[in-house]
């Protein structure tokens, strides 16, 4: 999950739309935060940040871990590149979940869009618990990670090639810090309003279906609310 001038807005038109927050219903009471923000390029980034993400994302693109094929090797040829290939793929999966909270911190407003089965003050009331939960998780790893880096460094100072593992416990460090930023600017500070959808809570029905039914009902809301991920989304954190 740039900083242009307007980083995590969806420019229609001429005008600026505040980004939108999906309560995803899942089965019987759970609900899991969702957004569709645009690209972030780390690379952009200036400071501190850009230069860690920089970093990382060349390691990552020249990692032969990531891909085996081209050295003529396998994930299992050496404790080294097993440990790398684990980095690599465990550093993708998260980036991907962080990207809401970090696209949270440049915002001032944002629209909730919530199931239209229950109350906009519930819906309003399940986001800001998820977001002082997610607050708190982040600033206890953001701690645990830093430590992590500082031990990891020099104790892979010898490893041939790139220092990747540390470079992903700092990367860790600073995308919890940039989540503990956003999740904290959505509870303190954010001004949401809230917007009812019908087609969410479809999706709470969707998940009684079949797996073949459940995949083609889910792809048809999708498109509904002009979400192109949410499927895989829901696949993912097994909802």
């Amino acid at each position: 999950m740039t900083e242009p001038d307007t980083p995590d807005f969806v420019r229609t038109g001429g005008t600026v739309e505040p980004m939108e927050v999906f309560l995803v219903p899942g089965h019987g009471t759970s609900y899991e935060l969702y957004c569709e923000p645009p690209d972030a390029d780390h690379s952009q980034r200036s400071g501190v940040t850009g230069r860690v993400f920089h970093r990382v994302r060349e390691m990552l693109a020249a990692e032969p871990a990531a891909h085996p094929e081209r050295e003529g090797k396998t994930p299992s040829s050496g404790w080294t590149v097993r440990v790398r290939a684990g980095a690599v793929r465990r550093m993708a999966e998260w980036v991907a979940e962080q990207r809401l909270l970090w696209h949270l911190r440049h915002q001032d407003t944002a629209t909730l869009v919530f199931p239209d089965d229950i109350e906009a003050e519930r819906a309003l009331s399940i986001v800001l618990t998820t977001l002082r939960c997610d607050r708190d998780r982040h600033r206890f790893w953001m701690v645990v990670d830093g430590l992590a880096t500082a031990v990891f460094g020099p104790l892979f100072f010898f490893v041939p090639g790139p220092n990747l593992i540390s470079w992903y416990f700092a990367a860790k460090t600073v995308g919890h810090w940039l989540a503990f930023q956003g999740a904290r600017r959505g509870v303190d500070r954010l001004s949401w309003s809230e917007r009812p959808s019908g087609s969410l809570t479809a999706v709470r029905d969707a998940l009684t279906l079949s797996s073949a039914e459940r995949h083609r009902r889910l792809g048809e809301l999708a498109a509904e609310l002009d979400l192109a991920h949410l499927a895989t989304f829901i696949q993912r954190t097994g909802r």
